[in-house]
């Protein structure tokens, strides 16, 4: 049986939660200035560091299991309640850091939404000005009307 305890990878933890963080706030300004190049241009290193973050939480929740604790958030708390006070506090920067990330994330999504919807309705006013005529009607069937009135017009 593996004798490491759930603090062990705490600082790791929180360093690669802090640089999530900051990079959550570089793809909030760059959202902010409508760049979606300078979005894309992170997604690798997003995609990294949160399997990153995955690979602690795996880790510490499999100590927490063999430690004798349920494998999750209530396991990590049942443990902290024996631990000493220093891993307690990290452990707790760690959920802050965490929440301010959380919090990031959500309001990048918003402003992604945001983004998204001004592409679209920009492409849909690009389209809608050159559009020609429609040649079917809503049943799918040719709508001979739109021919007429292009003929008329020609």
């Amino acid at each position: 049986m593996n004798t490491s305890s759930p603090a062990t990878g705490l600082s790791a933890e929180a360093d690669a939660m802090r640089a999530l963080r900051a990079l959550l706030e570089r793809e909030q300004a760059s959202l902010s200035a409508g760049d979606a190049d300078g979005c894309a241009a992170l997604l690798d290193e997003k995609a990294r560091l949160v399997a990153a973050m995955a690979e602690h939480a795996s880790r510490r929740h499999r100590q927490l299991f063999e430690a004798g604790f349920p494998a999750d958030e209530r396991g990590m708390q049942a443990w902290l309640a024996g631990a000493p006070a220093a891993v307690c506090t990290g452990w707790e920067a760690l959920m802050a850091v965490t929440r301010d990330a959380h919090e990031l994330n959500r309001i990048n999504g918003l402003l992604l939404g945001q983004l998204a919807a001004r592409n679209r309705r920009a492409l849909e006013a690009l389209g809608a000005a050159n559009a020609g005529p429609a040649l079917y009607g809503p049943a799918g069937q040719t709508d001979y009307s739109v021919l007429q009135t292009v003929r008329a017009a020609g």
